[in-house]
């Protein structure tokens, strides 16, 4: 009698180990089943948890990580962004900018009243340096849209170079935001939209000659929001180069430190943030002015000699995952997230899990950490198909890897 239950008690143990013993290989299976073209990693030490990891693919967004991390050590997590104001002999006031991704309406025209603090109450003309760039017309996007993503790159740039518009069913042209007054670009760009709300990047207006869309929108800008502060002006707005003898008598300091800005860029995935960070690590590395190939080269040097990756691997063309010429492969994050442990706290959270997300069409992207205790895991999934299964591969591996899955 006595052997019944205990052949009961050994068969019920068995069947709980085979559970627990089996449940990865039947995550690991289940993943499988989810990728058409793709790979992913998890290093929790075990090896397992790995397909095609050692493969390229497009990498969307996730290639924030990879910015950030290089800013951060270069830069400083405390460094700011910063633009110089000039006025010479004649009363012309220059601004010159080194690529502060932060120059937005409010910031224009705090600019504007520190100014008139300082006892500054007309000027003869407002004359704009971007040289601090040389970007050749170069886009970071492919697709060129009129959309706020696509936003151009500049070392002097308003309002992370996207218009906020609304148009009523009669036409009426308004700015979208109560900070951002309404401007002849504005009209000009909302002439002939439908109505409703418009976010739109300043490229949308086409450039003429002498005259860029983007430094029209400062000009324009800068003008209304001295104006606001009291400061007459006498001559319209010009491209001028800063003459050399003059000195600065206003440094302004981006609002936030590169820690914030990078928590906000990885939080709304800016690409016109993203990309003003990736050339400013150029001119760290090269010295003014800033270029897409200093960059280049900049980004590519630190992940062979730091990271210990091959060379002409990683590709990155630019800094935001716009382009869908870069390429990066699972097993190149695990590296990358690693490093960025210390900056973790900056990734926005989905449920539980700090990740970054990437999304292009036919590309599905996420790169994190599953938090285990008080360890922090890392893991890279990298889809270069047309279903996205990202959420479910996520889960699965979560369950496995955890032991529990958020609802995702």
């Amino acid at each position: 009698m006595t052997g019944r239950p205990t052949f009961f008690r050994l068969l019920l143990i068995l069947c709980i180990l085979g559970v627990v013993i089996a449940q990865p290989c039947w995550a690991q299976d289940d993943v499988l089943r989810l990728i058409d073209n793709g790979g992913y990693i998890v290093e929790d030490g075990s090896g397992r948890y790995k397909y095609r990891e050692n493969e390229p693919f497009v990498p969307a967004s996730t290639l924030k990580l990879l910015t950030s991390l290089v800013a951060l050590e270069f830069l400083g997590p405390e460094y700011r962004f910063e633009t110089h104001l000039f006025l010479d002999g004649q009363g012309n006031l220059y601004i010159k900018g080194y690529g502060d991704p932060l120059l937005t309406s409010e910031t224009l025209l705090e600019i504007s009243k520190q100014l008139s603090d300082m006892g500054i109450r007309q000027v003869q003309s407002i004359c704009l340096d971007d040289s601090a760039f040389d970007l050749r017309g170069e886009t970071a996007s492919e697709e060129n849209s009129a959309r706020s993503y696509d936003a151009p790159n500049g070392a002097l740039a308003v309002n992370f170079n996207a218009v906020s518009l609304l148009v009523s069913r009669k036409g009426r042209i308004t700015s979208g935001e109560t900070q951002t007054p309404l401007l002849p670009l504005m009209r000009e760009i909302g002439t002939g939209l439908p109505p409703g709300s418009h976010r739109l990047n300043i490229n949308t207006l086409p450039s003429k000659p002498g005259k860029s869309s983007t430094l029209r929108y400062v000009g324009e800008l800068f003008t209304v929001q001295l104006q606001q502060a009291g400061i007459g002006i006498r001559h319209p707005w010009k491209i001028q180069a800063t003459p050399r003898n003059l000195k600065p008598i206003l440094i302004h300091r981006s609002r936030s430190d590169l820690e914030e800005i990078i928590k906000d860029c990885l939080k709304f995935s800016n690409n016109f943030i993203a990309n003003q960070l990736f050339l400013a690590c150029g001119i760290h590395t090269y010295g003014l002015p800033a270029t897409w190939e200093k960059s280049r080269k900049t980004f590519s040097n630190y992940t062979t000699t730091t990271l210990g990756f091959p060379k002409g691997l990683p590709i990155m063309m630019e800094g935001a995952g716009l382009s869908r010429q870069n390429r990066i492969s699972p097993a190149a994050f695990i590296r990358i997230l690693n490093r960025f442990k210390p900056f973790a706290a900056l990734l926005k959270q989905r449920e539980t899990i700090p990740l970054k997300s990437g999304t292009l069409t036919g590309v599905y992207c996420f790169a994190g950490y599953f938090p285990k205790g008080e360890a922090l895991i890392p893991f890279a999934i990298l889809l270069n198909q047309q279903e996205n299964t990202r959420n479910q591969i996520l889960k699965e591996l979560q369950l496995t890897i955890v032991g529990s899955s958020a609802s995702l």
